[in-house]
């Protein structure tokens, strides 16, 4: 272990990423696309990720490959000494500047970890709302989620989330405080949202459709949360509206069954297409005519990365209110819709969205490319973290 993690004398900023895994998560994903941006123009980080899961992650390589180093626990997190003392050790031996935890409230573990430790910052990162905590023992959260909170609170220098409803998630609406408190934005690859790299009719004609179907498309984990069953008891309505309309589901998860259950009984098989997890999810959003974006509403999402992406792609979205309202940068896009609205009235809803024009694609894009979501906005506000701007 010591070999990858220790100083190298070269005053670079020692930074300390603490990550579930190197694989293809939300979190994972945006913080190794700043990671690779971020290289020629900031070489003077010296960026290593531990990984709390101890198998291999899907991009370990391609880290290592860019300069980067990676560790793994030796310990499960449930092994709760164990896995304390060998990240401390990690820590002590690293002699790191700056410990970056991106596990919301659970973070609270990774800070008491480096107490005592010669940190120039600690950074507390929120990436959702509902700080949760990795057990299914409901009592045993709340009894530790009061404690953990005022861990964070009182051992981080700062305390940043990926949105202002994130933020607020754990230091309280009236709370903030601009030195220690702060919004940094996921930042999008905009690279991959280019209109003219998609055969909309090509992607019709793989999946068995008419060149004329109007694809709704879902994107995200197939979890409950996500709520992927609302969509086929909308499409349901959908069928007696427009005889055009398919529904795409793009991910994977525990509702993937249900969902192919629910589109079984209601005798929609031919106008579903479930096409797992991918990862050319811009081309299939370039592809499709309207996100449906159905999320339960309480709690909120952190962001709604997909939402942003979405609008990328001049993709016309109608969403819960699960999202905050910061990750709507072309309004004309855009339309909300309360849940308890009921698919009946979100299928009315879609087939108006249908049948409005969408703004000039390229335009859509170019506004997203002059948000804080853009690449270069993203990696400046995690430099500005770390004093580096």
């Amino acid at each position: 272990m010591r070999s990858e993690n220790e100083a190298n004398g070269d005053g670079r900023t020692r930074v300390l990423q603490i990550i579930e895994s190197l694989d293809n998560r939300a979190v994972e994903s945006w913080l190794l696309r700043v990671f690779r941006h971020s290289i020629p123009e900031h070489p003077q980080i010296e960026w290593t990720f531990f990984c709390v899961l101890p198998q291999a992650g899907e991009f370990d390589a391609d880290v290592r490959a860019a300069g980067g180093r990676v560790i793994h626990s030796e310990h499960e997190l449930h092994d709760k000494i164990a896995f304390m003392t060998s990240l401390r050790r990690v820590m002590r031996e690293g002699r790191y500047d700056i410990l970056h935890c991106h596990h919301d409230i659970m973070s609270a573990a990774y800070l008491l970890a480096s107490t005592g430790l010669p940190f120039k910052k600690r950074i507390v990162h929120l990436h959702n709302t509902a700080l949760s905590l990795p057990t299914p023992n409901r009592l045993k959260t709340e009894l530790v989620r009061g404690p953990m909170r005022q861990v964070c609170l009182q051992m981080a220098d700062k305390i940043v989330g990926i949105s202002g409803e994130a933020l607020e998630s754990l230091v309280g609406a009236t709370a903030h405080d601009p030195a220690r408190h702060q919004v940094v934005h996921y930042a999008v690859d905009t690279s991959r949202f280019k209109i003219s790299a998609v055969d909309r009719e090509s992607f019709r004609r793989e999946l068995g459709l008419s060149a004329t179907a109007r694809l709704l498309l879902f994107v995200g984990r197939m979890v409950d949360y996500k709520n992927p069953v609302f969509v086929v008891d909308v499409l349901e309505h959908l069928a007696r509206l427009d005889s055009e309309v398919v529904a795409i589901f793009v991910g994977a998860g525990d509702q993937l069954e249900t969902v192919r259950k629910a589109v079984a009984q209601k005798h929609l098989e031919d106008r579903v297409r479930l096409l797992g997890f991918r990862n050319d999810v811009p081309d299939v959003m370039l592809a499709c005519d309207v996100l449906i974006w159905p999320s339960r509403e309480i709690p909120k999402e952190g962001l709604g990365l997909g939402i942003v992406e979405a609008q990328a792609a001049g993709l016309r979205i109608l969403m819960s209110q699960s999202v905050p309202l910061e990750a709507v940068v072309v309004s004309e896009l855009v339309e909300i819709l309360p849940l308890a609205a009921g698919p009946a009235a979100w299928a009315e809803r879609i087939v108006k969205l249908l049948e409005r024009p969408i703004p000039d694609p390229e335009q859509c894009l170019a506004a997203v490319e002059s948000s804080s979501f853009a690449m270069d906005a993203g990696v400046s506000g995690l430099m500005a973290l770390y004093d580096l701007n």
